[in-house]
């Protein structure tokens, strides 16, 4: 068999494959019959298809410009879709039929979080963030966290205090009030559940907004509580590292 009919018969079978799916998610409800129909509808209720609705929208259009249609289980190839369209089209199936978890993508596992104690000297930490690039530091106690340390942890109490000495002593624990996440004057934190996909954290970092307060991250833990082990973090330069990845990995295939 020719590659370019190959990739006919493996677009189309992706189509098919997500049209079957999509049926059988919406319960084969008869106010969705049609590809489009379903986009649309599961799409209000599902975020990894809003982040592929255009693009499912545009295969559904592709499909109907590789085949003639007659009868009602016959149809011919009367075009030929580019390797690439169709390597899209399968991996954006598999994300739709199985949604990544962040837990288990883009998130920094727990194992790989730089934390602090309360007894840290807070210049050790800030030199560790400055040599780390790291911008957030979950402040944790006997397994709990307590706060997050950042540089707006800083600007606060400078702002409060008038001075900033970190000599002698000076300890998380002596900004205990500031590290509360409650307390963070521009930035907020959410907590989610393990079980919470990439596209649920895009949706949460990029539109989520308190006033002037910016999402900064998304903790994780088993369902989504601070009272519950941290299990891992998501910022927005994850989501981005992980868009170029991916992105990186389609012009590969190119």
């Amino acid at each position: 068999m020719r590659e370019e009919s190959n990739n006919a018969y493996r677009f189309i079978r992706a189509y098919n494959e997500l049209d079957h799916f999509m049926d059988v998610k919406l319960n084969r409800d008869r106010r969705f019959n049609s590809y489009y129909q379903r986009i649309i509808e599961l799409s209000k209720r599902d975020s990894t298809f809003r982040k592929h609705k255009l693009i499912l929208h545009s295969f559904g259009e592709l499909r109907n410009a590789i085949v003639h249609d007659f009868g009602r289980d016959n149809m011919e190839i009367i075009a030929e879709p580019h390797l690439k369209q169709v390597e899209l089209f399968e991996r954006i199936l598999r994300e739709v039929m199985d949604p990544p978890k962040a837990l288990d993508t883009i998130a920094i596992r727990f194992k790989n979080l730089y934390t602090a104690s309360l007894e840290a000297p807070v210049h050790e930490v800030m030199k560790t963030m400055t040599k780390e690039g790291f911008s957030y530091v979950p402040v944790m106690e006997e397994g709990k966290m307590l706060g997050v340390f950042s540089d707006e942890t800083i600007f606060q109490y400078v702002r409060q205090t008038g001075h900033l000495d970190l000599r002698n002593g000076f300890r998380l624990k002596d900004l205990v009030p500031y590290l509360k996440m409650e307390a963070h004057e521009k930035e907020y934190f959410q907590f989610a559940s393990r079980r919470e996909s990439v596209a649920d954290l895009e949706e949460r970092l990029v539109n989520s907004s308190k006033g002037d307060k910016r999402l900064e991250v998304v903790f994780l833990t088993e369902n989504g509580s601070l009272d519950e082990k941290l299990l891992g973090m998501v910022t927005l330069w994850d989501l981005a590292k992980g868009a170029f990845q991916e992105s990186e990995e389609d012009s590969s295939k190119k």
